[in-house]
Formats: structure tokens, C-alpha cells, sequence
């Protein structure tokens, strides 16, 4: 069941970020992308194997959609708060990660022992912070190359 509903949020996200009007290039698109898929599994490197404060599952398909949480969905819903950078916006996606986090651990994907979702909604935040910033460094950086060129 995990699977099914995650691999339908994923396959929502990518096609809503398809079909929007994007304020960003594609190269700005991904590297947003990137960085925060670097940092989001690293973190959950850190938090899953190393400091052991959330169990994952061993189930094959339970853990391909925790996959598809950390390195489709989680991105791609931040790098589509770009579209209109509102505090509404911010919201809607926090209140939609920490939906799909609070799925997680309902479908036994993943299993909080020292963690909760105040953890997670910091972390959220913390990452929209990244997106954001990243976005105006990325900006700054080709703004100066082409006055420069």
C-alpha cells in the first residue's frame, strides 16, 4: 500500500512541476534540485544509519517508496515552491511533507525512536530556508558571470 501511495505522490509532484509555468531555467531547476537532494540524503544517511533515531523498514517495497519520499518527492516539492515564493506556499508544502512523513510512519516505512515530527518539520523548514537561498546564490553567481562575459 506504501508503495502505491507514494509512487502516486511522486508521479503528482513530477507531473504538476511539469505542467506549471516555471519562474526558474532548467539549469536553475537543477541545481536546486540537486543540492537539496544531496543534502536530504546525506541527512537521512546521518539520521538512519549513523545516529539511529529512525528505523527503516526491510521490506523491498516499503522501501523503495521510502526512496522515491527522500529523492523525488521531498525535491521536487521544494524545488516547486519557486513558483511563487509566498509564506502560503511555504505552508502548503510543509503541512504536504510533514503529511506524507506522518504516512510514512503509518505505513511502517520508516519507525521514529528518537525522533518525531517536530524533528521533521524543523528539518522541512531548515531545508525550505536551503532551497530558497540557494536559489539567490545560484542567481547572484549567473548574474554576475554575464555582466562579466
Amino acid at each position: 500500500m506504501a508503495f502505491s501511495v507514494f509512487f502516486l505522490a511522486s508521479w503528482l509532484v513530477i507531473s504538476l512541476f511539469l505542467v506549471m509555468k516555471k519562474k526558474l531555467s532548467i539549469i536553475e531547476n537543477t541545481f536546486v534540485f540537486m543540492v537539496i537532494l544531496v543534502i536530504n540524503i546525506n541527512w537521512s544517511w546521518i539520521i538512519e544509519e549513523e545516529l539511529n533515531l529512525i528505523q527503516l523498514t526491510e521490506e523491498g517495497m516499503d522501501f523503495t517508496a521510502f526512496l522515491l519520499f527522500r529523492s523525488i518527492i521531498i525535491p521536487m516539492i521544494l524545488n516547486l515552491i519557486h513558483l511563487s515564493n509566498t509564506l502560503l506556499v511555504s505552508i502548503v508544502s510543509l503541512i504536504i511533507l510533514l503529511f506524507l512523513a506522518f504516512l510514512s510512519t503509518t505505513f511502517n516505512m520508516t519507525n521514529y525512536i528518537n525522533w518525531n515530527l517536530g524533528y521533521d518539520a524543523i528539518y522541512y523548514i531548515i531545508l525550505h530556508v536551503i532551497s530558497y537561498y540557494t536559489h539567490k546564490l545560484f542567481q547572484k553567481i549567473s548574474n554576475n558571470e554575464v555582466r562579466h562575459a
